[in-house]
């Protein structure tokens, strides 16, 4: 890995330009490379890069609150499935076929409500 000695900014520089935030991220060497060539490409300052970077960067939120619930849904079905199972197992699988399929069919009902961007992501 290269270290780079990093410049001190010079008395009140922070003050002139508003920027009193410093922000880090860890990354592996195969990541560092690729943010090196891009930097390089775009012909900014690695702290341009970044900031600009960040600033323009797609927000993507990782599930909706109506997924979660949904989600939270699916969970304790599959806990029931579980349950099912086990009952099969112990006494026949005819006997609990029913409550199998219409937990199946239910739980696909949920899924499809899920959002688009939580099913493909």
């Amino acid at each position: 890995m290269t270290f780079t000695k990093r410049k001190k900014a010079l008395p009140g520089a922070t003050e002139m330009s508003g920027k009193s935030y410093v922000v880090s991220v860890r990354l592996n060497e195969e990541q560092y490379q690729t943010v090196q060539e891009n930097c390089r490409k775009s012909g900014r300052k690695l702290s341009d890069y970044w900031r600009c970077a960040l600033l323009n960067a797609e927000v993507i939120q990782v599930a909706r609150p109506e997924d979660m619930a949904l989600l939270r849904q699916i969970g304790s079905m599959a806990n029931n499935l579980n349950q099912l199972a086990k009952k099969a197992n112990e006494a026949g699988f005819k006997l609990v076929q029913w409550s199998l399929d219409s937990l199946s069919k239910e739980i696909k009902s949920l899924y499809s409500k899920l959002s688009h961007d939580w099913k493909h992501h």
